[in-house]
């Protein structure tokens, strides 16, 4: 069977913004906001963690956005009844999955947004990444735990993302109905 063009890049495109969004939010709250322990200055700490994060936080929205986008698109036309009823279950789990993805990265970025913001402007110390310090004030420290709470709810929502898209694929490639309808998507 040969993949459409249109198909196999929305495919591809879909892929690459579940893998750029799971990546770099893993690396960021694995690697980066650990190692901002090593500058001394609390104060440098924030304006670093936080001047990355805002960098990514564009990246992370296009990559997320593209795939939500490329969902969308195929599940207005597809919504997995035609493959079987397995396949609808998969289908309903990759909504919940995709909208708790969209809405924890929308709060994280209005959040991480004030953060930056306030880093950058007024200065707020940072003992981690992941925490305020105690003198920092406490809006700062509530925003730091529900960027930090919801970086790791949308980590999570991600992989299930990439689980149950995996799933459904290898589902849909074994369904005789769906190959067929393959054959005529653009």
């Amino acid at each position: 069977m040969t993949t459409p063009v249109l198909t196999t890049s929305a495919y591809v495109l879909h892929n690459l913004g579940l893998a750029v969004g799971f990546g770099g939010s893993l690396f960021g709250q694995a690697a980066l906001n650990p190692s901002v322990k090593l500058i001394s200055d609390k104060q440098e700490r924030a304006k670093l963690v936080n001047t990355a994060w805002n960098g990514y936080n564009i990246i992370n929205a296009l990559s997320i956005g593209t795939a939500a986008i490329t969902w969308l698109v195929g599940r207005t036309a597809i919504n997995g009844r035609f493959i079987s009823p397995e396949a609808r279950k998969l289908v309903i789990a990759k909504d919940f999955l995709m909208g708790a993805t969209l809405v924890s990265g929308f709060v994280n970025l209005l959040s991480g947004g004030f953060l930056a913001k306030r880093a950058l402007k007024e200065g707020i110390p940072m003992d981690s990444g992941y925490k305020a310090s105690p003198e920092a004030p406490q809006d700062v420290k509530n925003a730091t735990r529900l960027v930090n709470g919801l970086g790791l709810f949308s980590i999570i929502s991600m992989a299930g993302l990439i689980g149950v898209s995996t799933w459904l694929d290898n589902h849909a490639s074994t369904n005789t109905r769906w190959n067929l309808l393959a054959r005529i998507l653009p």
